[in-house]
């Protein structure tokens, strides 16, 4: 690649003039210099390079599915325009997949409506197993305390009769012991008409009447056994009690049975999160398959660069297709060495050439990192956009590309043969008063001919452009 400095000098004012005087036979006047002098121009700074016409974008494709290629036909330099149809694939067992996946969500929302139907019934048995476990345990509660309430009638009847017959029974011990006693002592006592005698003996057989009433009085009281009613009372409650406690204990088993096979939220909710995942597993095949229908369409136009599958083969989701580079956004990439590179500038306008056509460009990109060239040299990428590509731009061809970098209408101009550079900066030789004279300038925009001068010259001031050196200085010269 090769570098060129491109001019654009319009004289402004006074035009530079070029002026070879010789003078001789005229002895004082000093050595006769070729000169110039600095007058105001319009001056540019063009870099001229050449690069490669490339697509802006450049895209991969990769395959949305995984499934059998059942149609590509591109080769590398292909065209191929935007929306068309650049490789179909074979469908079949993805449309088998969704329709197994489909009666896989059926299944499972059966499944689901059937759990939380049998633990809806549950819930209904576990209550109603509540509810009659509290029954029973009620109606038992009543049933012991009639059954409690007859023995209760029962014990308080004998407890009395008890204590009249001890009573009783006391009572005849007594007066038959009084009775004895007094027998006795009518035995010792001889006199049988005696007064006392007579007493005696009446004592001792109103004992014996008193005796025999007791007698007949306990032997009239109550035995203290149930009676019949009260004993068919308490029968009925027993077998009440009996059945009430077998139906009770059925329903505290009914309950528990129940409640185990309830769901609780937590179980709900992973019951509907699984049957979520087989509608999302479903809806994944669904769009995988429409996918796979839909093919692989053109994003926009370009030219294929490379192929990476062929018809039959089974791609995976993933794998790249084939590469397109496009032809809607074209640029050119040139590389600039470090001393054109400072003159470039994004938005700048640029020339190129591509076969014999002549396009608008604009650089686009500066690349922040150098690369080596073919001389092992760095340089810098730079994209050129082309402002209005047509279908005559062939990617891959070499371009040519005039860059317009900086540029200024007003600028005090000398040829560039007139300037040297040491350690202290740029300078040249200036004719002063017919005396030589070494100066310091500051410099700004160089085409291949003339270069910008800030500072150090003015205009109408004489430089030499002659090859001198500093052993020329303070010497007297003439023009």
């Amino acid at each position: 690649m090769s570098t060129k400095k491109a001019l654009i000098l319009a004289a402004v004012g006074v035009g530079l003039v070029g002026c070879v005087i010789f003078y001789a036979g005229f002895a004082g006047k000093g050595k006769v210099y070729q000169t110039e002098q600095a007058v105001y121009g319009s001056i540019s700074e063009a870099v001229d390079t050449d690069g490669t016409v490339k697509g802006e974008r450049e895209i991969t494709y990769y395959a949305q599915v995984t499934a059998p290629v059942s149609q590509v036909d591109l080769q590398v330099g292909d065209e191929v325009s935007k929306d068309a149809a650049l490789l179909t694939y074979d469908t079949y067992d993805l449309e088998k997949a969704y329709t197994e996946a489909i009666l896989q969500v059926e299944a499972s929302e059966s499944g689901m409506k059937a759990k939380i139907q049998e633990s809806s019934k549950n819930a209904a048995k576990y209550a109603k197993a509540n509810a009659d476990e509290e029954a029973y345990k009620l109606l038992y509660a009543w049933s012991r305390a009639d059954s409690n309430y007859v023995n209760q009638d029962q014990y308080t009847e004998s407890y009395q009769i008890k204590c009249q017959s001890d009573s009783l029974q006391k009572s005849i011990a007594d007066k038959t012991k009084q009775s004895a006693e007094k027998t006795a002592a009518l035995a010792k006592m001889e006199d049988h008409n005696s007064e006392e005698y007579r007493k005696l003996a009446k004592e001792v057989a109103d004992l014996g009447v008193d005796v025999a009433s007791l007698q007949k009085e306990l032997a009239a009281l109550p035995n203290g056994q149930l009676t019949p009613s009260e004993n068919a009372h308490l029968t009925y409650d027993a077998n009440l009690m009996e059945d009430i406690s077998r139906n009770w204990t059925q329903a505290v088993t009914d309950a528990a049975t129940a409640e185990g096979q309830i769901l609780n939220e937590e179980q709900k909710k992973q019951i509907q999160k699984t049957h979520e995942i087989t509608e999302l597993s479903a809806d994944n095949l669904q769009e995988t398959l429409q996918k796979a229908a839909d093919g692989v369409l053109a994003l926009e136009n370009g030219i294929v660069t490379s192929v990476h599958v062929e018809k039959g083969a089974v791609v995976n989701k993933g794998t790249p297709l084939f590469t397109v580079e496009s032809t809607d956004s074209v640029k050119v990439d040139v590389e600039l060495s470090k001393y054109d590179i400072a003159k470039v500038e994004e938005g700048q306008k640029a020339d190129i050439n591509i076969a014999g056509s002549t396009y608008a460009g604009t650089v686009s990109e500066i690349k922040r990192l150098a690369v080596k060239d073919g001389t092992d040299k760095a340089k810098v990428i730079v994209s050129v956009h082309v402002d209005q590509p047509d279908d005559g731009i062939i990617l891959g061809l070499e371009a040519d590309v005039v860059i317009h970098a900086h540029e200024n209408e007003n600028a005090l101009l000398l040829p560039v043969t007139a300037f040297y550079s040491d350690d202290q900066g740029d300078y040249c030789y200036a004719i002063v008063n017919g005396i030589i004279v070494k100066k310091y300038v500051e410099t700004g925009i160089e085409s291949g001919e003339y270069i910008e001068i800030k500072n150090g010259l003015a205009e109408q001031d004489v430089v030499i452009t002659d090859a001198i050196t500093d052993d020329a200085v303070g010497q007297k010269a003439s023009y």
